[in-house]
């Protein structure tokens, strides 16, 4: 009992102090980071100053990089083209995806894409938002799971607006 007692005690300082130092290197991090409410509508602006069309739903698309940057895959919700096409989806952007029962309350989301500012090694992913009754939009968020800032585009990623890096 007395030596149990003693490693645990020897032990217990050691944990306090790399507690604290993860709590200090996430503080650190944090800082670095705007809300993604914030950076949401500072690119919503931008798109309007850029005389693009904005997006209308703020909230959904904070909620969207909030999912992101905590587990680095898209919601349930999204499936690739591929796979739609696989449930029986045309492909075409004029039909509803959700005329297939499988891709019902579905959007398209995970294909790969090309972008200029892309570095060597990075994988680019896009996801559509505000898509309406299974329908596609042109807006889409561009992201990356090697990079905290992402891209919005309202235009097919024609031209697009940086998210700032957000939490």
């Amino acid at each position: 009992m007395t030596i149990r007692r003693s490693y645990l005690s020897g032990l217990f300082p050691q944990l306090v102090f790399l507690s604290f130092l993860a709590l200090l290197t996430s503080t650190a991090n944090a800082v670095d980071k705007i809300k993604c409410d914030i950076a949401v509508h500072d690119a919503n602006q931008q798109l309007e100053t850029d005389n693009n069309k904005t997006i209308n739903d703020e909230a959904s698309l904070v909620k969207l990089l909030r999912t992101l940057n905590k587990d680095d895959v898209l919601p349930v919700q999204y499936v690739t083209t591929d796979y739609a096409k696989k449930q029986g989806w045309s492909g075409n952007s004029q039909d509803s995806l959700w005329k297939v029962w499988v891709l019902n309350k579905k959007e398209i989301g995970g294909d790969s894409v090309q972008i200029p500012e892309q570095k060597s090694g990075e994988k680019w992913y896009s996801a559509d938002l505000e898509s309406v009754r299974g329908l596609r939009s042109a807006k889409r968020l561009i992201y990356s799971p090697q990079r905290q800032e992402r891209y919005l585009s309202t235009n097919e990623n024609t031209s697009r607006v940086i998210i700032k890096a957000c939490i």
